[in-house]
C-alpha cells in the first residue's frame, strides 16, 4: 500500500467518525427542537387561556361595577367600570395576534370582541342619556342578554383553547418520551455502525499492505523496463530532446540533440543548460531567455521565439524551432524540464523561396494589365502627334499637345506604381491608404473593365498608417484579384475603408473590407484558406497568395480574416484586413519575411 491510499483510509474512517456524529447530532438536535416546539405551544396555550382569563375578570368587573352604580347612585362605583374598560381593547389587540395562527379561535374572539362592544355601548349610551334607565326592568334585561353573549362567547374561546392545552400538553409529554428513547438508543447504535466501519477499513488497509509487497518487486522490474523503454524511444525519434533537472542542469541528449549542440551526453551531464544549448535572436544576436527560467516562470509549456537560432560547440548554426515543456511528478511538482526541437534551416529557405516565386507570379498576373494600360495612352498620343503635324490652327494644336500630355502622364503614373512594388524604404513610412488603394485599382483597371466588374468604392476619408507600402500593395492586389476572379463577368466588388478607434485590446488603426458577388466559401474550407498551397481554383492557382498576405498583415501587427458575406448585394467572400496606425515591423524584420515567409 502506498501513503496514498492509507491517508484515504485513514481519512475514511475520520470522515466516517465525523459523519455519524454529525448525523447522531444532528438528529438529536431535531428531537430537541421538537420537544421544545412542543413545549413552546404548551406555554402559548398557557398564555392564552391566562389571558382569556383576565378579560373575562374584567368584563365582569365592569358588569359589577355598573350594577353598584345602578343599586347605590354613587358615580364613584363607576371606577371601575372606566378602568377595565382601558385594559380590555389592548387586551383583546394582544389575544388577536396570539390567536392568529388558529382561524377558529380567531373568528371566535371577533364574535366575542363584537358582543362585548354591543354591550358596551348598550351600558354607555344608558350612562350618558338614560342614568334612570337604569333602573328600568326591561332595560336591565336588555343588558343582561347581551352580557350573557359575552359570556357564551369566552366560554366557547375558553373551551376550545382548553382542549388545546390539553393536545399540546400530551404532545409534549409524547415528544419527551421518543427524546429520551433516541438518546438511550441511538448512541449504541451509532457507535456499533462506527466500530463496524472502522473494522472493514482497518481489514481493507490489511489487505492492501499484503498485496502492495507483492507488486513491489513486479512494478520494479516493469519501471526498469519501461526506463530502457523510454530511453531507447527517445534515441530513436528525428527531434532533438533534451532533458533538464529542476535547477537547469542537463540530464539527458538524444542522438539529433548531440549533432546539433555538438556535445556528447557524457560531456553534457550535469552541465547548465545555457552551457549546452546556446541560443541568440536570429536578428539582433541578443541571448536568448533560458527555457528552463521560462517554463518556470510560466509554469506551462512554451514555445521558442520566432527566428531563434543554436550555436554548436563547434560554433555552427541552426535555425531552430518547438517547444520547452515542464516534467511533473505525482503530487503535480517540477521535476524538471523537457526540450523537444528541430532544425528547421531548409525549411526556411524553402519558405523563402515560395515567397519570392509568389512575388514574381503577382508581378506576371500584372504584367499584361500593365501592358494594356500603357499600350492604349501609347496609341492616343500617336495620334494626337499625327494631328499636330497637320495642324495649322496653334491654339488647336496647343489643345492636342494638352492631350497628349495627360495621356503621358498617365503612363508615368502606372511605370511609378509599378516600379513601388519593389522599391522599398529601409524602415516604416506613412502612408495614405486610400491613395495606396487607387494605385492597386489604377494597375487593375484594364483587367476589371474587360470583366465588365462594377466596382463600388468607399472611401470617405484620408486613412493615415505606417508601412511598407509595396508588402500592402501585394496583399491588397491578391485579395482583389481574387475577388475579381471569384465575382467572374459582370460581377460586382465593394472595397471600404475607415479608420477604427483602440479597443480594450487593440489599438487604432484602420479596416479594409473586399465583398464580392462570386460563391462565397465552401463549407469546411475556410479553415484551410491560410495554409501554404491550398487553392480552390485548380491548376490556376498556386496556394500560396493568402498565405503570403497572411503574413505579410501579421508582420505589420494587423489582422486578416476571411468570411461569408451576409450584404445581399454581394452573398460570395468577405476579407476584413485590420491595420495598426503605427506597426513594429522593421527593416530588418522585413528583410527576414522576404527570405523566410510569414511568422
Amino acid at each position: 500500500m502506498n501513503p496514498k491510499q492509507l491517508s484515504r483510509y485513514l481519512r475514511q474512517i475520520l470522515l466516517g467518525s465525523v459523519l455519524t456524529m454529525t448525523v447522531l447530532a444532528a438528529c438529536l438536535v431535531w428531537q430537541v427542537t421538537v420537544a421544545q416546539t412542543a413545549r413552546r405551544w404548551l406555554s402559548h396555550s398557557d398564555r392564552v387561556t391566562t389571558s382569556l382569563d383576565l378579560l373575562q375578570k374584567l368584563i365582569d368587573d365592569q358588569e359589577t361595577s355598573l350594577r353598584g352604580y345602578q343599586l347605590t347612585g354613587d358615580p364613584q362605583m363607576l371606577d371601575p367600570f372606566k378602568a377595565a374598560n382601558n385594559r380590555i381593547e389592548p387586551l383583546f389587540g394582544s389575544l388577536h395576534q396570539a390567536i392568529a395562527d388558529n382561524p377558529k379561535q380567531s373568528a371566535g374572539l371577533t364574535l366575542m370582541q363584537e358582543r362585548y362592544e354591543r354591550w358596551l355601548a348598550f351600558a354607555q349610551k344608558m350612562l350618558t342619556e338614560n342614568p334612570a334607565g337604569l333602573r328600568d326592568p326591561q332595560l336591565n334585561e336588555q343588558g343582561k342578554i347581551l352580557m350573557d353573549q359575552v359570556r357564551a362567547a369566552a366560554f366557547e374561546l375558553q373551551s376550545r383553547e382548553a382542549a388545546l392545552r390539553r393536545q399540546r400538553y400530551d404532545d409534549a409529554q409524547r415528544e419527551e418520551r421518543r427524546t429520551l428513547r433516541f438518546i438511550s438508543l441511538g448512541g449504541p447504535l451509532a457507535g456499533l455502525l462506527l466500530g463496524l466501519f472502522m473494522v472493514m477499513r482497518l481489514r481493507a488497509v490489511s489487505r492492501a499492505y499484503s498485496r502492495s509487497a507483492a507488486e513491489l518487486e513486479h512494478r520494479a522490474q516493469e519501471l526498469h523496463t519501461g526506463r530502457e523503454w523510454l530511453q531507447t524511444t527517445l534515441e530513436s525519434i528525428g527531434d532533438a530532446v533534451i532533458a533538464c533537472d529542476s535547477e537547469g542542469n542537463v540530464d539527458f541528449l538524444n542522438a539529433v540533440a548531440q549533432k546539433l549542440t555538438g556535445w556528447t551526453a557524457t560531456e553534457a551531464k550535469g552541465k547548465p543548460l545555457t552551457t549546452v544549448f546556446h541560443i541568440v535572436n536570429e536578428e539582433t544576436r541578443a541571448v536568448c531567455e533560458n527555457p528552463v527560467d521560462k517554463v518556470r516562470r510560466l509554469n506551462t509549456v512554451v514555445g521558442l521565439a520566432n527566428h531563434t537560432v543554436l550555436i554548436s560547440k563547434d560554433g555552427r548554426e541552426y535555425v531552430i524551432d518547438d517547444s520547452a515543456s515542464p516534467i511533473r511528478g505525482d503530487d503535480d511538482r517540477m521535476l524538471g524540464v523537457v526540450l523537444v526541437f528541430r532544425d528547421v534551416t531548409e525549411l526556411r529557405r524553402t519558405e523563402a523561396a515560395l515567397l519570392a516565386n509568389e512575388k514574381l507570379a503577382i508581378a506576371g498576373r500584372l504584367a499584361a494589365s500593365i501592358a494594356h494600360e500603357i499600350h492604349n495612352p501609347l496609341d492616343s498620343i500617336a495620334n494626337l502627334l499625327y494631328l499636330i503635324k497637320d495642324e495649322k490652327n496653334s491654339a488647336k494644336s496647343a489643345e492636342y499637345l494638352g492631350f497628349a500630355q495627360q495621356e503621358l502622364d498617365r503612363v508615368m503614373q502606372i511605370s511609378r506604381t509599378m516600379l513601388s512594388l519593389y522599391r522599398e524604404p529601409s524602415s516604416p513610412a506613412e502612408l495614405d491608404l486610400r491613395e495606396l488603394l487607387e494605385s492597386v485599382l489604377l494597375l487593375l483597371d484594364r483587367r476589371l473593365a474587360e470583366q465588365h466588374i462594377v466596382l463600388v468604392r468607399d472611401f470617405p476619408e484620408r486613412v493615415i498608417i505606417q508601412g511598407f507600402p509595396g508588402e500592402l500593395r501585394q496583399v491588397l492586389t491578391n485579395v482583389i484579384v481574387n475577388a475579381a476572379e471569384a465575382s467572374g463577368a459582370h460581377g460586382r466588388i465593394a472595397i471600404r475603408l475607415e479608420s477604427v478607434p483602440p479597443e480594450e485590446f487593440r489599438g487604432a488603426g484602420a479596416v479594409i473590407e473586399v465583398r464580392d458577388s462570386g460563391a462565397g466559401i465552401e463549407e469546411g474550407a475556410a479553415a484551410s484558406l491560410f495554409q501554404p498551397f491550398f487553392t480552390t481554383k485548380g491548376e490556376r492557382g498556386t496556394g500560396l497568395g493568402l498565405w503570403v498576405s497572411l503574413g505579410i498583415v501579421q508582420k505589420h501587427g494587423g489582422t486578416m480574416r476571411i468570411m461569408n458575406s451576409t450584404a445581399p448585394d454581394y452573398p460570395g467572400a468577405l476579407v476584413r484586413i485590420f491595420l495598426p496606425t503605427r506597426t513594429m515591423a522593421t527593416s530588418m524584420r522585413r528583410n527576414k519575411a522576404l527570405k523566410a515567409g510569414p511568422e
